[in-house]
């Protein structure tokens, strides 16, 4: 049983405003949920869009916001035998109605009433207790901490899925293009390594980001701000272009980039939410046969498969800067200027 009646959250209470880090109670489970003392929570660009009101998707006000979550078992709910107290697990976030067409099928973030940790009428992690609805969410860790577990239910997820999609098109003779180096991007990269065998293509328009390119061994890396970008990757492909463009950061700019330099039977996929609009016209900016897809998330399958990856000591962590969660405003600011080199994650921390 919960043995504590309140904890410390961070609260978003209108749009463009700070969080606001304030004493609520601490959730209990009922059957069927689980209770997690949450020891790492990362810090996603889209809760910078969210907290901005770019995207305004929540249905309350406040709000705990946090979908990148691992932690401990705390307490569980009747019926749960999964997962018991003390349990070291991931929380899979894009959670559903569980009866819908999407859900019954495994793709439980694609419902059309999603319940998403942190992003829905469900608080999320940026506080010490978290409330999983159902014991099927967790992932339960072995040699993977939860610092490094909570980045991979999302920012290595995401690219993941993405990646895994486009591997019919993913070939060694031809490049892939990486758009935007942040922490889904240089995960993106380690998960290309280790899904195909094609050679890789690093744009970003920081030199931070493009000298973490080069130290991991991409050759070719080119700064965003290149006004002859397209020219300089159809060159480098011999007129061709990539057969598969992987959009990290989803403004105007780099989506007009990825669909100018893909070629015929090849793939653009969009994956970062910067509010940009993909536009495709035959003859005059795109090739012939280009596919467009703009993927979601992954499946709490594809999460089981990430984390394997990472118990296996294959997917390696990238840079993660850790914060408590009473700094997380700053955190908040230095992400929003591109001043954190991986993934920020906070922990909250709670005295058992």
């Amino acid at each position: 049983m919960q043995r504590h009646a309140s904890m410390i959250a961070a609260r978003l209470h209108s749009y463009g405003k700070p969080l606001l880090i304030e004493e609520v109670i601490t959730p209990r489970p009922g059957p069927g949920q689980v209770v997690i003392r949450v020891a790492a929570a990362g810090f996603c660009h889209s809760d910078i869009h969210v907290m901005d009101g770019e995207i305004q998707i929540l249905p309350r006000l406040p709000l705990i916001l946090g979908h990148e979550n691992a932690g401990f078992v705390s307490a569980v709910g009747s019926g749960v035998t999964a997962v018991r107290e003390g349990d070291a697990v991931a929380v899979y976030g894009g959670w559903g109605c569980g009866r819908c067409d999407y859900c019954v099928a495994g793709h439980e973030q694609l419902c059309g009433t999603p319940q998403w940790a942190g992003l829905s009428n469900y608080d999320g992690g940026y506080a010490e207790y978290l409330l999983v609805p159902h014991e099927r969410y967790l992932v339960t860790l072995s040699t993977v901490t939860p610092i490094d577990a909570a980045p991979l239910t999302d920012a290595a997820l995401t690219p993941y899925r993405a990646i895994k999609k486009a591997l019919p098109v993913l070939e060694p003779d031809h490049y892939a293009l990486v758009i935007g180096l942040g922490g889904l991007g240089q995960y993106g990269l380690k998960l290309l390594g280790i899904l195909s065998g094609c050679p890789v293509i690093v744009v970003d328009v920081s030199p931070e980001k493009r000298r973490l390119a080069h130290h991991a061994g991409v050759r070719h890396v080119f700064d965003g701000n290149d006004p002859n970008l397209a020219t300089a990757i159809r060159d480098l492909t011999g007129g061709h272009g990539v057969n598969a463009a992987f959009d990290f950061v989803g403004s105007d700019a780099t989506l007009a980039l990825a669909v100018a330099s893909t070629r015929s039977l090849g793939k653009v996929t969009q994956i970062g939410l910067a509010g940009g609009a993909a536009r495709l016209k035959v003859l005059e900016n795109s090739r012939f046969e280009v596919q467009f897809e703009a993927t979601l998330w992954g499946t709490i399958k594809e999460l089981r498969e990430v984390i394997a990856l990472a118990e296996s000591g294959r997917l390696t962590p990238i840079p993660i800067e850790v914060s408590p969660l009473e700094r997380i405003n700053d955190v908040y600011a230095r992400l929003k200027r591109g001043a954190v080199e991986g993934r920020a994650v906070i922990a909250p921390g709670s005295a058992e």
